[in-house]
């Protein structure tokens, strides 16, 4: 697990020109860091409560989040039913 690598792809995701490549494929956006399986699962979901467990710092996490093009308004609804989702 690597915290660093983790932030890193989703600041580089969430930059101007990078969120386009994000979106279509992440599988190729995200081989380029060296993420443990269940970062890679939790970012390419994406679920942003697994991210928060595996050390994703929350304003990175707010801002892949907006990087889908999801409204900051559903933000608080999304993290709860993905926090369901973990069980």
């Amino acid at each position: 697990m690597s915290r660093y690598e983790l932030n890193r792809a989703m600041y580089e995701g969430a930059r101007e020109g990078a969120r386009d490549r994000l979106v279509a494929d992440k599988s190729e956006f995200l081989a380029a860091y060296a993420l443990d399986e269940g970062e890679r699962r939790a970012l390419a979901a994406p679920n942003f409560a697994a991210i928060l467990d595996r050390g994703g710092l929350p304003n990175l996490v707010y801002r892949y989040f907006r990087a889908h093009g999801l409204a900051f308004e559903d933000f608080s609804a999304r993290l709860g039913r993905d926090r369901a989702e973990l069980g």
